[in-house]
């Protein structure tokens, strides 16, 4: 369908909602967006972590990235705002969640929002299960992050898990639903490479960083079920967590020796790429 199409189907369409009709002109009243309807939702996570948030240049790439792939919008018409709403949630004290996330109306607006929620880490052993689920091959690049989570929420609520590992059609290792993830054998870090199916996430492109940094073991590779079996530690990574070692996978219990020894130094290496009050 054309823009020209399209635009002639939405001056005509009409929306009930909440006992009153609305046009197309008026549908900037009801939020209404291409994530809730065709999943269109760009966004990503960090952490405010005591004043810092961390990584922010990382994040604000990918989103940069990210709506100019599904919708050619330039991220410079939208980051002075977006840095504004930072400046107004930050907090010089404390752990903080921030979502952002972009949408683009019915009526063909690009706009975002900032959420905040104070972080508190609750989570007891993170004990891992793989995925029923198999994922094919896909035409989403692996820096496009989007908001649909409801076949991973209704397979990790069967499994009664902490997280879920998925793998391909070619049986080669993915990441798991909301983390990427890491295999650690005598002391050598492997990591699957980056194929489809796969998001670059902002974590574990700097624990590869750190870790080459640091002169120790790691690769990008294709990784195998026997892989992962045969693995001493699972560590997975993602914006909000850092890097969190698995107790255990599919009930066989996991070692956490060589993160231990690396955890503190690497929070201290995230947080040198993190900015201050969002560029000041």
């Amino acid at each position: 369908m054309s823009f020209y199409q399209l635009r002639s189907v939405l001056v005509k369409a009409i929306i009930y909602n909440n006992h009153q009709l609305f046009a197309a002109g008026e549908w900037e009243k009801m939020s209404l967006n291409r994530g809730l309807f065709f999943g269109e939702s760009p966004f990503t996570t960090l952490k405010l972590s005591d004043g810092v948030f961390e990584a922010l240049e990382f994040h604000l790439r990918r989103l940069s990235r990210s709506i100019y792939f599904l919708w050619n919008v330039d991220f410079k018409d939208f980051e002075e705002s977006l840095l504004k709403g930072l400046k107004e949630l930050y907090e010089e004290s404390g752990d903080f969640y921030f979502r952002i996330t972009f949408v683009k109306t019915l009526n063909e607006e690009v706009d975002f929002f900032i959420y905040k929620l104070p972080f508190e880490n609750k989570e007891g052993d993170l004990n891992l299960e793989i995925s029923k689920v198999i994922r094919g091959r896909t035409n989403i690049p692996n820096y496009l992050k989007v908001g649909n989570y409801l076949e991973y929420s209704l397979e990790l609520r069967e499994k009664k898990c902490s997280e879920l590992v998925y793998f391909n059609f070619e049986n080669e290792l993915l990441e798991c639903g909301t983390s990427n993830i890491f295999l650690v054998k005598d002391e050598k870090v492997l990591t699957p490479a980056l194929i489809p199916g796969i998001l670059d996430g902002v974590t574990r492109h700097l624990l590869l960083d750190f870790l080459r940094a640091e002169n120790l073991s790691v690769r990008e590779c294709s990784l195998s079920l026997e892989d992962l079996k045969n693995s001493d530690e699972i560590w997975l990574t993602n914006g909000l967590r850092g890097i969190r070692a698995a107790s255990s996978l599919s009930g066989e219990d996991l070692s956490n020796k060589l993160l231990l020894k690396i955890n503190e130094k690497f929070k201290k290496f995230v947080r040198n790429y993190g900015e201050a009050t969002a560029r000041g």
